[in-house]
């Protein structure tokens, strides 16, 4: 297996991308890692460490920028290290990608190079987040801020597959995001996604708050792009106060530290139940390859557990899954249409030939 890594995307690049790839090369020896980046500078930073023979470095001289316009990228500049990575997924050259760069420059350089599967029109991120009993899916994340009916219901599909062949969750239940339970609430595209959603070939349990995502309340929880992002970024923001919070309380009184020394091991397990890090990045769904999208700031360890879920993709019939579910009902994802009502025959979905 081969794994492409973006080795200039993020806000500490190459530092941290380096640290990452190097962890996870040591970890999985039988792995080959691709690092895309300016040869030099990539070479050095990876010198810093002990060696690794399964490290394979490809010059990219050019290098994206984190506020970088979009349409001079698309236009123009095919040396980057975005560029040529995602030019070897597409040639099938490496199994996955990943990149903590901009995010708008991989979903609109995947769409051009990788392309989208069929029957998707838009990509969407998908990631993974820990919930009072286990984890959860929250669909999208960050790729289409402007998303449509149709992508609500293809992204509840490609949840719903996620949750059941990668997180093993047999009848995995699926909410819909909105400011409030009621069915009437939210604006005329969430109104028809959840009309849609109440004859769905799986467990629709309805209009979840923000509040109630991490108390597993769904599985898996879809929202567009602009407000997934929102979520995403508050939920670290929280989680990274508390933490912070939690450290000074602690010094205060003796007491206390006591109760820390007592308690190590539970306080360790909460901060790593908490720590963005441990969750690697998100996976951008819908187009032809396994691309994986990390935190701009990602640390060397968020890297490194990026990596570790990149290798886990090819190895499973998650795609494969979710392609056939999509296909099976595209009629309902495309037209959203509805014969039968109350039924959940094959005649009310409008099941594809």
């Amino acid at each position: 297996m081969r794994i492409g890594i973006d080795g200039m995307g993020g806000d500490f690049a190459p530092l941290n991308i380096v640290e990452g790839v190097v962890l996870a090369a040591h970890k999985s020896p039988g792995t080959e890692f691709v690092i895309y980046g300016p040869e030099n500078l990539i070479r050095k930073e990876v010198n810093k460490y002990s060696p690794a023979k399964n490290i394979e470095i490809v010059h990219a001289p050019e290098v994206v920028g984190m506020g970088e316009s979009v349409i001079s990228l698309l236009r123009r500049r095919k040396k980057t290290s975005l560029h040529l990575g995602l030019e070897d997924l597409a040639k099938q050259d490496i199994d996955a990608f990943l990149s903590a760069g901009n995010t708008a420059a991989v979903v609109a350089l995947s769409r051009k190079i990788v392309g989208t599967e069929e029957g998707v029109e838009r990509g969407a991120i998908l990631v993974v987040l820990p919930s009072l009993k286990g984890e959860f899916v929250l669909i999208d994340a960050g790729a289409n801020v402007y998303a449509k009916a149709p992508d609500y219901r293809r992204n509840a599909l490609i949840g719903e597959s996620f949750s059941r062949v990668i997180l093993g969750k047999e009848n995995p239940r699926i909410g819909l995001l909105n400011i409030g339970e009621e069915a009437s609430k939210g604006h005329k595209t969430l109104k028809e996604v959840h009309r849609s959603l109440q004859e769905a070939p799986f467990d629709f349990v309805g209009n979840v708050e923000s509040r109630e995502i991490f108390f597993s309340r769904a599985d898996v929880v879809l929202t567009d792009g602009f407000v997934g992002n929102i979520v995403l970024k508050l939920a670290e923001g929280l989680a990274e106060i508390f933490v912070r919070y939690l450290k000074e309380a602690l010094k205060k009184k003796i007491m206390y530290k006591l109760g820390y020394t007592l308690s190590r091991g539970a306080f360790r397990e909460l901060k790593d139940r908490l720590d963005y890090s441990e969750y690697g990045g998100g996976l951008l769904v819908g187009f032809k390859g396994n691309i994986i999208v990390a935190h701009g700031r990602s640390s060397g360890r968020a890297i490194e557990n990026a990596i570790l879920f990149a290798e886990k993709l090819p190895m499973t019939s998650f795609h494969k899954v979710w392609r056939e579910e999509v296909k099976k009902y595209r009629n309902w994802v495309e037209k959203g249409q509805r014969r039968n009502h109350g039924s959940n025959s094959e005649g009310t979905w409008g099941i594809a030939s």
